[in-house]
């Protein structure tokens, strides 16, 4: 049983250690798993060599140690478990039909004001949830112009992606209209009134019974569907002008300002495919990441299902987002976007990173 326990409890380790090495270097995740390893081992030695003394001495002191090993390796796996329910680490094999085998990685703007806190990176948001008929992940980009007014933009966004996870998770919509997710979401953090500020959104739902990826996009953060290095659908971006997304709000009593309604956001149902790659991100990776470097490090993964492998490549596209967003001589799309309007810039967009990567499995 002790074998077992071990067994169970390093293949739950390593599931939370990368969930926690996420936007890390994996050498450090491999460090970190290598100390676990040999301190389990170490642990597993000297419960051996008290077992041996004990037989010797006496059977009830015996009884009592194993006990307390048994006692511990338990905790030990309900520890871990806890950890991966709680980190929604992906756990796909669990529900039958199409499903996610889903990433994210991401880096704020601003290390040294930015929340640390599961499902945020800087003023974006995001979430995975599943249930027994769905596979749902959403991102949300807080409006950074709340923060002139004392606002801490990441908190609406957050408080949006919460609020759609607490609704999938509980079965409270229906696969097929992510838009009203989307538009459930909003209202029951409207209606607490706990949170003022804006944020784009963006939402996909992979139903289990028809394999139909079905979309809710407001805003200028977005998705790309790739299969067999061919961009099977991008999603569209929704701006009221220039560096001026659609977004949700909740505005202060009485103050007028930009609010766009959850039903204008842009709809559409893809049928996918085993192997199908998904990237949803916000504008940070949009901005600074032309499509065709989008799509050359998404077919690398086509078909994909080990985990590991997909946090690679979203660490690797996410920190290329940030490079070159800072660097000022990058003519990123962001630059020349500007420049349809007028605005002769050159250099990357700083801004937060979110990236969710995700490869379609069918057959389960």
């Amino acid at each position: 049983m002790s074998t077992l326990a071990m067994s169970c409890a390093t293949w739950l380790g390593r599931v939370v250690t990368r969930i926690f090495v996420a936007g890390l270097h994996n050498s450090i995740g491999e460090q970190i798993f290598a100390a676990e390893m040999a301190r389990g081992h170490r642990q597993l030695s000297s419960s051996s060599s008290s077992e041996t003394s004990t037989n010797n001495n006496n059977e009830e002191q015996l009884g009592e140690l194993m006990k307390k090993a048994t006692e511990k390796e338990v905790a030990r796996i309900s520890l871990a478990s806890q950890m991966c329910r709680a980190l929604h680490s992906t756990w796909h094999d669990f529900h039958l039909g199409a499903g996610f085998v889903s990433v994210v990685s991401g880096l704020p703007k601003d290390f040294a004001s930015s929340h640390f806190r599961r499902g945020q990176f800087g003023d974006d948001a995001w979430f995975m949830a599943k249930n027994t008929s769905a596979d749902v992940i959403g991102v949300a980009d807080g409006v950074g112009g709340w923060r002139n007014h004392g606002v801490d933009p990441g908190e609406f966004s957050f408080s949006l992606m919460r609020a759609c996870e607490k609704l999938v998770v509980n079965d409270l919509f229906s696969p097929c209209k992510p838009e009203r997710l989307l538009a459930n979401g909003f209202s029951r953090i409207r209606e607490a009134n706990r949170v003022t500020g804006s944020s784009t959104a963006c939402v996909l739902v992979l139903s289990r019974s028809d394999a139909m990826l079905y979309s809710a996009n407001l805003g200028d953060s977005g998705f790309v569907v790739v299969r067999n290095g061919i961009v099977v659908h991008r999603s569209k971006e929704q701006t009221h002008c220039f560096n001026t997304p659609f977004q949700l709000s909740c505005l202060p009593p009485g103050q007028q300002g930009l609010s766009d309604s959850p039903e204008s956001a842009d709809i559409s149902q893809i049928p996918v495919k085993d192997g199908d790659v998904i990237l949803l991100a916000t504008d940070g990776v949009f901005d600074n990441l032309p499509d065709y470097l989008i799509v050359s490090e998404l077919s690398k993964i086509q078909g994909q299902k080990d985990p590991l492998q997909l946090q690679s490549a979203a660490n690797a596209i996410a920190l290329m987002a940030r490079t070159l967003a800072f660097d000022s001589k990058y003519m990123s799309p962001f630059a020349r976007n500007a420049r349809l309007y007028g605005y002769h810039t050159v250099g990357g967009k700083p801004d937060d990173i979110t990236v969710l990567l995700a490869t379609v499995s069918v057959e389960r």
